[in-house]
């Protein structure tokens, strides 16, 4: 019998994989999904995504996506590494706009060409661009330049840029004030709460099909501990949660389990810290050794000094040199305790 089988899963309820039907609307993830929503509806121009890494921005995108995917030309841009001419030349390719010639003039009439068309027909034109912390300043601004195909009553393009908190700083530079002043939607994806942490893990164990697993209630706190709220940390320390029940034959988890997958995830992270001590400390060893050696080699090939110029030198000044302070270690995070319940 395998891991699902045994808790009479349909499928792994902790997978990495984002999945839009997994999707577990906590107060921020469902305002950044409404935010993508009412920037297409209402013709808003730009609206912003952002969040820390794990926090469910691929997976809001999804959401979106699904949602708008018959109702929307969209083109996403995976690869924000791109100069002003390749980003224009991937979003031309990602609409299927095919251009009656080859220079940037004639790709610019072609895409506005486009534009048109499809506001006649009532079919937004939507610009994704995920990682867009990573794309180039003079690439954000042929973006604002992009945005201003319009017509007197509405903005033809609407464009979404999704990142890391990273590009709310890099829209503050002086030479991009234009475009952060046009993003007038903007939404940020925060960790999960105690609650809502009991939430998400019992929202997903419904969708994989809930089966005969139990859980007991003080493995939140854990839970906590070790993500942080980040949903993706949850899902890791979750689904290894879960193989330790199922190693020892158990329906109910429990702590216990959640301390040996933490334990286990921990190790490695403590293994790699030490092989890296422990190669710095060699590294420093063979160096010390070296610099001895060349000091010994120096001091024999220097003639001796004569015994009456010995006598009639000066005493020699030594100095005491004070070791450095140690540095202080931070406090430890504090534990919280959860106020909801899993279901059972």
């Amino acid at each position: 019998m395998n891991f699902l089988e045994f808790y009479g899963l349909k499928e792994d309820p902790f997978k990495l994989s984002p999945d839009p039907s997994y999707f577990y609307p906590t107060a921020c993830h469902r305002v950044a999904s409404d935010s993508l929503d009412y920037a297409v509806e209402h013709k808003e121009g730009f609206c912003l995504v952002y969040g820390e890494p794990g926090t469910g921005k691929t997976t809001v995108l999804k959401v979106f996506m699904d949602k708008w995917r018959e109702k929307a030309e969209i083109a996403l841009i995976l690869t924000p590494r791109l100069s002003p001419e390749e980003f224009l030349m991937a979003v031309l390719d990602e609409l299927n706009v095919e251009s009656a010639g080859t220079g940037k003039v004639h790709h610019l009439k072609a895409f506005r060409d486009f534009l048109l068309e499809k506001s006649g027909a009532r079919r937004p034109v939507v610009i994704i661009v995920d990682e867009a912390q990573n794309m180039p300043d003079e690439t954000l601004e042929e973006l604002r330049l992009l945005s201003n195909f319009e017509t007197e009553k509405e903005k033809l393009l609407q464009i979404i840029l999704v990142g890391q908190p990273e590009i709310e700083q890099k829209l503050k530079k002086e030479h991009l004030k234009q475009l952060d002043q046009r993003i007038m939607v903007r939404a940020r994806l925060k960790p999960l709460t105690h609650d809502e942490i009991v939430g998400y893990i019992n929202h997903r164990l419904i969708m994989a099909g809930k089966g005969h697993l139990r859980l007991d209630d003080r493995i939140v706190n854990l839970v906590f501990k070790f993500s942080q709220g980040i949903p993706r940390l949850i899902n890791v320390i979750a689904s290894r949660t879960l193989m330790s029940a199922y190693l020892e034959g158990q329906n109910t988890v429990t702590p216990k389990h959640v301390k040996y997958a933490m334990d286990h995830l921990d190790g490695s992270e403590q293994e790699g810290t030490l092989r890296r001590r422990s190669f710095a400390l060699y590294a420093s060893i063979i160096g010390a050794a070296f610099a001895l050696t060349l000091l010994i080699g120096y001091m024999l090939t220097q003639p001796k000094d004569d015994e009456a110029a010995s006598n009639n030198a000066p005493a020699s000044v030594s100095a005491e040199i004070n070791p450095a302070d140690q540095g202080e270690k931070g406090p430890a995070p504090a534990k919280g305790k959860a106020k909801k319940q899993l279901v059972d």
